[in-house]
Order: structure tokens, then sequence, then C-alpha cells
């Protein structure tokens, strides 16, 4: 699933996970869109009333989330650098 032909192949609807194929038709790679970036995660995580009103937006269109709890705690701030 991981090679270019395959990531090439199944990019149609969105970005690949490999930085050397090119996102579908119409789009820029990920990275050069402003709000999609690492740093700004954090910030937005930080707000937690702005994270519960895009929670409660995904639910109306998702559903609830269900599944097992993850197997390992991340912490307050996983991903960030200390």
């Amino acid at each position: 699933m991981l090679s270019t032909d395959m990531q090439a192949a199944n990019n149609a609807f969105g970005w690949p996970v490999r930085t050397d194929v090119p996102p579908a038709p119409g789009l820029k790679p990920i990275w050069e869109y402003g709000n999609a970036h690492l740093d700004g995660f954090a910030a937005f995580m930080a707000d937690r009333a702005e994270v519960e009103r895009w929670r409660q937006t995904l639910t109306l269109y998702v559903g609830e989330v269900h599944g097992a709890p993850s197997p390992t705690w991340l912490g307050l701030h996983p991903g960030a650098r200390h």
C-alpha cells in the first residue's frame, strides 16, 4: 500500500502519505495549506472550546466514535517536542 505505484493509484480523493507522489489533481501538497501544520495543531488543541465545537460538528456528520480506547496514554501534549 505504501509503494509509489499504489500511492499514485489511490490518491484520487486526497493526499498520498508519500512526499514523492503528487496529490490528487487540483490539490496543493498538504503542507502548503496554512491550516495544515504541526505547530498550529498544538495551539488549536489548547483552545478546548474550539476543539469541542469541531468534535460536535464532526459527530453530527459521521456519528459517535466507536471502538476500544488507545492501548497507551499519549500524555497531555502528544507529538510535542520537549
